[in-house]
């Protein structure tokens, strides 16, 4: 049976409160499908929400619409949860970014279809459609924001974004796709090969801050050495008068 589409729905007048419990109904059975890895349409969830079909279009135009909006709705519940208190006990950024890591790899494992099913509607609403489609959420770069809280002073700010993306990198659905899809790394391997690359992108970062640091000192170390050691600098020995360019001159014949 076809179902007109009918113009989206106006969640900003008339019965608000019962048109958003429509809304959420219809995006957390898409959610439980998504779960269960199954494909659905817009008028399959409106079936099991017992929502009029009609009613279901004018809130998710397609089926593109509704699952980008229940993998952000499911996603957004985990991360709240499963990242509420990583970095209690956490005294370092090596050990605030360490527990970062591995918690989101956790994440991804344990709800990895929704986690796929965000990362399809972000491809695929990239490459065709003409809709509206929500953003992904910022929560990743917002949580490497804090793990590395109180260092931009000593890495500075382009250095503190270069290793905020890098890190980034080594996180989420895409890091999980690498290791597992394109590298057929088992799982436990995975994780630790991301934590390692993670560990390894903090301390080159610390590291390179630290050897910009010393080198302008070490530089006039050796410089003042040089000139105050034995009394020569770059042209010889000080303590003896040198010719003057007439005397050169002379002796050259």
């Amino acid at each position: 049976m076809s179902v007109k589409k009918a113009g989206p729905a106006d969640l900003s007048s008339g019965r608000v409160n019962q048109k958003l419990r429509t809304r959420d109904t219809l995006v957390a059975v898409a959610a439980e499908l998504i779960r269960e890895g199954r494909s659905f349409s817009v008028a399959d969830v409106a079936d099991l929400a017992r929502v009029g079909r009609t009613t279901a279009y004018r809130y998710f135009p397609s089926q593109e619409q509704l699952l980008a909006h229940a993998a952000l709705w499911k996603l957004a519940h985990i991360e709240h949860f499963e990242f509420d208190r990583i970095f209690e006990d956490k005294a370092s950024v090596l050990d605030k970014v360490d527990a970062l890591v591995s918690a989101s790899d956790k994440s991804t494992c344990d709800y990895e279809a929704e986690y796929r099913a965000m990362l399809r509607a972000s491809l695929e609403a990239a490459a065709a459609s003409r809709e509206p489609l929500p953003r992904r959420s910022p929560f990743r770069r917002d949580m490497v924001a804090k793990a590395l809280a109180g260092t931009e002073k000593s890495l500075g700010r382009e250095r503190l974004e270069r290793l905020a993306a890098a890190i980034c990198i080594v996180m989420g659905i895409e890091a999980l796709i690498v290791t597992r899809d394109v590298c057929l790394l088992p799982a436990e391997r995975a994780r630790a090969i991301k934590r390692w690359a993670a560990g390894a992108l903090v301390r080159a970062a610390l590291a390179e801050t630290k050897e910009l640091s010393v080198k302008p000192s070490a530089r006039a170390g050796r410089r003042n050495q040089g000139e105050q050691g034995d009394g020569k600098g770059r042209h010889g020995d000080r303590n003896v008068a040198q010719p003057t360019a007439r005397a050169r001159r002379r002796a050259l014949g």
